[in-house]
Parts: C-alpha cells; sequence; structure tokens
C-alpha cells in the first residue's frame, strides 16, 4: 500500500485528475451558457456529462503511464525501469488495456444513454400531455377518520377547491356532485375520469385530530392512470382555506404551464372562525339531501355559521340558496312566501358581497333571487356576472337556461342547458331538463339518447321514464308513452301524479275500459261519455256545470267545444263568446294552440263578426310566427297553422300544414271533427290523412291493449 501511495504522487494521477474534474466542470458551464442562449438538442448537457464521466477512467488510466512536460507527452517509467535506465515502449498489453477499458466505458455509457434518452422522452411526453390538460374532476376526499365522521369535511374541502380551480380561465372543472355520484357508485379515479371526458382527476384523503389537519392528493392522468402529482399536508385545522388555495395553486401550475405565487389564487371562502367553517360544512351536507326537513336544518346551520362570523361571506350566500329553495314555487320546498324568501336572501347576498365581491356563488343566487320576482333582464346580467367569475360554475347555467326557456329564448335555453350538463352531467334535475328542451324542440333522438343515459345511471329513477312518456306523447306514440309511464309508475306505486300520466294517452286512444280502472277522477267524465257517444248525457252534464258555475268562463268554453264537436253548433257559439268578458286578455292567446281566441275566432265568423274573428286570427298568426322562427317543434303550432288557413278560406294551405302536423306527431283522435277544419271535409287529401290518422290509433290501440293484457 505505502509503494502503491508512492507511485500515485510520482506519477501525479491525483493532480491529474483534479485538473481533469476542473476541465469537465468548466466544460459544463460552457454548455450550460450555450443552452440558454442559443437552441441546442436538451440532451446535449446530459451526454456531456455522461462522456466525461465514462472518459474519466480512460483518463485515469493514461495518466498512470504517460506524463504532460514541456518536452511534449513522456512516458512514465516504473521504479524499476526508472533504477535501470530501461524504459520499456507502451507495449501490446497496455493497448489491449486500454482498448478494454475504453469498450468498457462504452458499453456503461451506451447503456446509461439509452435509460436517460428513454427517461427524458418520457418525461416530455407526460409534461406535454400535463400542459394539454384542461380539465379535471376533484373527486370527494376520503375520510380517514377512526369513526369515520368527518365525511361532511373530506367532501366540502373537495367542494371548495373545485369552486377554486373553477375560476382558472380556460379550466374545465366538473361540478362536485357527478365525482361524489359516481364515487358513490364505486368508480375508480380513472373510470371517473374517463366517464366525465376529463384529463385529470385529483384525489385526496383527509383526517383531523383535535385541531391537527392532515390531507393528501394526488393528480391522477385519466387516459395513462399515472400520477401526476402528489402532496401531503399537516396543519391547523384553521389552515384549510390556505391549503387548499395551495392546492388549487399547484394543480393549475402544472396543468396550465403558468406561475401563480401565493396570494394570486386565495380561496374567498376562508373564515377566521373554525366552528363557523365546521357549522357551514354541515349544512352544506344537509343541503345535499334536498328534502324540506334538510333544507330547513340547512338553514339554521347556516344562521349559526354567520353569527359566529359575521365577515363569513360563504356562509351568508349559502343562507340566501337555502332561502330561495325554501320559497313557493313548483320546483321549490313551498315553505316561506316567496317575497319574503326573495328578501331575506337578497339581504344575506347583499352582505356576501359587500365581503366578497369577486364570489361567483353570490352572483348566481343573486341571479336566481330575481328570476323569482320575475325580473329576467336582471337575472340574465347576474348570471352572466356569475360565470364570468367562474366559468365551470354549472348550477349558473342550470338557472340561466331557466330563465331563458321562461323568456321563451329556446335555442340560448339548450346552449345554456347543454353547458350544465356537461359540467354536471350526473346532476339528475339538469339532465332531465336537457332532454326536455331537445324534447320540445322536434330534437327526438337526442332527447332520447339522454333520456335512455339517465335511466342506466338511475335505474331507480322515475325521471327517466317520465321524459321519454312526454316525448313519445307529444310524437303521437301513445303505445310509447304507456309503457314507460307503466314503468315510472311501478318504480314509485304511490305517486299519483306518475299514475295520471298514463290516462292521457288511454284517452288518445279510447280505452276507456281501463281508463274507468285507472282512475274515478270526474274530470274524465265528459271523455268517457263522449267515447261511449253518450252525447245527451254529455250536454245535461255540462248545461248543469254551467248554470252552477256562471262566472267561469272556462266552463262555458268546455261546454261549448264539445256542443262544437257533437252538439249543436249555435249552441256552441254562443257559450263561447257571450261570457268573454269573464277573462283577461292574456288568458285568451294560450300558445301553442292559441287557445280559447282561435275557438272564440271560429265562432265569431259563424256569428257574421268578421272584425272580431280577423283580429284574433291576426294574433294567433303573430304569435305563431314567432313560435317558429324560434324554431320550437310542436305539433300544435303545424295543427293551428292548418286551423288559420281553414278560417281563412286557404284549404291547399291548410292540408299541407295539416300533413306537416301529423308527422311531427299529431294524433289526436278529435281532428276529423274540428269544426275549424269542416271547410276541408270535401278535400280528398284531407280525407286521406283522417284516415291516415284512425288506421295509426287503431294499431296503437290494439298494442296497448297487449300491454295491458301482459300486465295488468
Amino acid at each position: 500500500m505505502k509503494k502503491f501511495i508512492v507511485e500515485l504522487k510520482r506519477r501525479r494521477l491525483l493532480q491529474t485528475l483534479l485538473v481533469y474534474i476542473t476541465f469537465a466542470w468548466l466544460v459544463l458551464q460552457v454548455v450550460g451558457v450555450m443552452g440558454s442562449m442559443i437552441p441546442v438538442d436538451p440532451l446535449l448537457g446530459k451526454i456531456t456529462l455522461l462522456v466525461l464521466v465514462c472518459a474519466l477512467p480512460v483518463a485515469a488510466f493514461l495518466s498512470w503511464h504517460f506524463d504532460v512536460t514541456t518536452q511534449g507527452i513522456t512516458r512514465t517509467p516504473s521504479l524499476e525501469e526508472e533504477a535501470s535506465l530501461n524504459i520499456q515502449p507502451f507495449g501490446t498489453k497496455n493497448w489491449l488495456l486500454l482498448a478494454l477499458l475504453v469498450s468498457v466505458c462504452s458499453v456503461i455509457g451506451s447503456q446509461y444513454f439509452t435509460v436517460i434518452k428513454s427517461q427524458y422522452l418520457a418525461e416530455q411526453s407526460r409534461l406535454a400531455a400535463i400542459q394539454k390538460a384542461d380539465s379535471i374532476a376533484v373527486l370527494p376526499f376520503v375520510d380517514q377518520s377512526a369513526q369515520k365522521d368527518q365525511g361532511y369535511l373530506a367532501l366540502g374541502v373537495s367542494e371548495e377547491i373545485t369552486s377554486l380551480l373553477g375560476r382558472s380561465e380556460g379550466f374545465r372543472v366538473m361540478a362536485s356532485r357527478s365525482s361524489q355520484i359516481l364515487v358513490e357508485k364505486g368508480f375508480s379515479p380513472i373510470e371517473i375520469g374517463q366517464r366525465l371526458d376529463v384529463a385529470t382527476v385529483l384525489t385526496g384523503s383527509l383526517q383531523a385530530t383535535d385541531q391537527r389537519l392532515k390531507i393528501r392528493v394526488e393528480l391522477i392522468d385519466s387516459a395513462s392512470g399515472k400520477t401526476l402529482w402528489t402532496e401531503s399536508f399537516m396543519r391547523e385545522l384553521k389552515d384549510v382555506f390556505a391549503i387548499e388555495s395551495e392546492i388549487g395553486r399547484a394543480v393549475v401550475n402544472l396543468l396550465q404551464d403558468k406561475f401563480l405565487v401565493a396570494g394570486d389564487f386565495s380561496s374567498l371562502s376562508a373564515t377566521n372562525s373554525t366552528d363557523a367553517y365546521v357549522l357551514y360544512l354541515k349544512g352544506r351536507e344537509a343541503y345535499r339531501k334536498q328534502t324540506t326537513e334538510s333544507m330547513q336544518s340547512a338553514r339554521k346551520l347556516f344562521e349559526q355559521a354567520v353569527a359566529l362570523d359575521p365577515e363569513y361571506a360563504k356562509g351568508y350566500v349559502g343562507l340566501a340558496d337555502t332561502l330561495v329553495l325554501l320559497a313557493e314555487g313548483g320546483t321549490r320546498f313551498g315553505v316561506l312566501k316567496t317575497d319574503i324568501a326573495a328578501t331575506l336572501a337578497q339581504q344575506n347576498i347583499d352582505k356576501a358581497l359587500s365581503r366578497q365581491p369577486q364570489m361567483a356563488e353570490a352572483y348566481a343566487v343573486q341571479g336566481y333571487i330575481y328570476f323569482m320576482l320575475d325580473d329576467f333582464d336582471r337575472a340574465l346580467t347576474e348570471y352572466a356576472k356569475a360565470i364570468e367569475l367562474n366559468p365551470s360554475l354549472a348550477i349558473a347555467y342550470m338557472w340561466q337556461s331557466l330563465t331563458f326557456n321562461t323568456l321563451q329564448q329556446f335555442d340560448e335555453a339548450i346552449s345554456a342547458q347543454q353547458k350544465a350538463q356537461a359540467l354536471d352531467p350526473l346532476f339528475l334535475t339538469s339532465t332531465y331538463n336537457l332532454g326536455m328542451l331537445l324534447s320540445w324542440r322536434g330534437r327526438y333522438e337526442e332527447a332520447e339518447t339522454i333520456f335512455k343515459q339517465l335511466m342506466l345511471d338511475f335505474p331507480d329513477s322515475t325521471f327517466p321514464h317520465e321524459g321519454l312518456a312526454d316525448m313519445y306523447f307529444s310524437r303521437g306514440d301513445f303505445v310509447g308513452a304507456i309503457r314507460e309511464g307503466k314503468l315510472a309508475a311501478e318504480l314509485s306505486p304511490d305517486n299519483q301524479d306518475l299514475a295520471y300520466k298514463l290516462l292521457g294517452p288511454l284517452s288518445q286512444l279510447g280505452l276507456t275500459d281501463i281508463l274507468k280502472k285507472k282512475t274515478s277522477d270526474p274530470f274524465w267524465e265528459a271523455t268517457l261519455l263522449i267515447f261511449e257517444k253518450k252525447y245527451e248525457e254529455l250536454f245535461k252534464k255540462m248545461a248543469f256545470e254551467v248554470a252552477a258555475n256562471p262566472d267561469d268562463y272556462w266552463v262555458a268554453f268546455e261546454a261549448g267545444w264539445y256542443h262544437a264537436l257533437f252538439g249543436n253548433r249555435k249552441t256552441a257559439q254562443q257559450l263561447l263568446t257571450e261570457k268573454l268578458t269573464l277573462i283577461d286578455e292574456t288568458e285568451m292567446f294560450g300558445m301553442p294552440y292559441c287557445s280559447p281566441a282561435i275557438e272564440v275566432a271560429w265562432a265569431e265568423k259563424s256569428l257574421g263578426n268578421q272584425v272580431q274573428a280577423f283580429n284574433l286570427i291576426s294574433k294567433c298568426k303573430t304569435l305563431l310566427n314567432e313560435q317558429l322562427d324560434a324554431s320550437i317543434i310542436y305539433s300544435e303550432l303545424y295543427y293551428l297553422s292548418a286551423r288559420i288557413y281553414a278560417l281563412e278560406g286557404k284549404p291547399e294551405d291548410a292540408v299541407k300544414a295539416l300533413s306537416a302536423a301529423i308527422n311531427k306527431g299529431w294524433r289526436e283522435w278529435w281532428t276529423q271533427y274540428d269544426p275549424l277544419l269542416s271547410s276541408l271535409q270535401n278535400e280528398p287529401e284531407f280525407q286521406m290523412l283522417i284516415a291516415f290518422l284512425e288506421q295509426d290509433l287503431t294499431r296503437q290501440r290494439s298494442e296497448a291493449q297487449k300491454l295491458f293484457e301482459e300486465n295488468p
């Protein structure tokens, strides 16, 4: 060993290696500077380092045998050679050893280069995938508490991160509701990402112990299943909003190739009171149950949250949202009067916006308040603000669609509802609404696809069957409507509204025996008398109803209409016209039939009152054209067009319009008796259309009877 150390010093190997390392460092610095100044292969630095490392053993070997002096490169003799003054040449043996060393270093270097290159390409592929990721779903975090009693906290944190990410421009963030439903159905994160059509999925777990909070998150590529990023956080519970902001900022920076620093992406939902935050999350848990009792409980929890922290903006929004849903109305819970609910909700929204003027959810709720008060223009303005602040806020699009539909702006309503459904595809009500909107516009194939997907996603729900039943009915497919209505009723046998869905198509097909078994409601008595051809009994009944309700125009209208179809038309004309002062002008033109105005126009024309008839027909034509221009595809509109043409004495146009109505699903059994079309009775085309209707209704009647024979 002493001899070897002496040789190292004599041959100056260490000095040579030091010089080599210094040279290598300088070369790497030059390569690094070049890479920052001119376009070079990104692998150049790694290749240079690999070559320098692999060349180190060769340099050491050559340094052992040679020395660099002022006279040039000289052979370094061994101690024996130096003592004998007989210096041997490098020799074959040394050349072979050098060749072997170079070969070994080259092979090792080549193998490492292959590994480095593959890793680099994989990294580039991963980065490319990440930078193209413009969509994400945040799954409900897993409750890892020992008692499994922190689900409200785990889900609440994931909801807050969803809301936070939704504020990022150009980034589609799926609503928490759909993710939660798929998790409950047992879908894996990758399956959820693929089902929701998002590029990435953020999963996590949470555990709170005393005032300590532990959160672990993982970002997954939906296509490959690879983990793109993972991180763990251990903080005080009061720091949860800072953690949410940090997670959101990291995800946006990673997926959108941005550089958001702390403070650029902070939570708008923060509160200084941990207890207030817990109460808020429990309120959200109750709110999600969507029952009258749970909504009242949510209201109390939100009120307690803002009482603990009067500066808690998100608490005020939650309270306002709950109050509007507790108001009266078809889709609401009916606990509060509408004006009272709107006033209370607005007071809370004002408090929220004064504290956080950039909170999208506040503007969405404010828009719904205006909608409740029939201030539709201001409602749309508020929805637009909400969407501008959070383009992924699904509920804002859904409420926007509802407002557009009320204004009969149907294209805009469908567009907004499609956006809501794309962001929250498993929100049952939203998807059902989209199906119905498409159905009303005559886009039956799209609507049918949506309802059938709903069946797969919610096999125990009556909604998809109700949607299909309504759609088939509007298409004149009464057998389909009965079949789906039966399925809906079987899923909810105590729901009388579903049982009544069968009555319409049964009456259209004249299946009176079945109709009698399904209902004893006096509403259907007149229909049964008509199909049983008990006209005398029918008119006695209606005469009694008219005498018993002298101030009700609609009773007179019903009696007049039955007389127009099967009785004395002079009596019909009198009943239709003499009590018109009992209804408002706005009630005269109910679309899509424009009824009772169009029937009154027939009566006035028959009585020789041409001016009155002309005015009513003109108004109906205006409303008809407005709806047709809006691309509404009701068969009733085309039937209205046929009636107008017939009243105007245009039989060819009337027949064409009737044909269009039938093609779009018009199947009303009373068409052949309609007095407004009496001028067409001798038209051959009209007779052919009536024959087709009779044949189709006969066919459907037979098929429907079989349905009840097979399954009463």
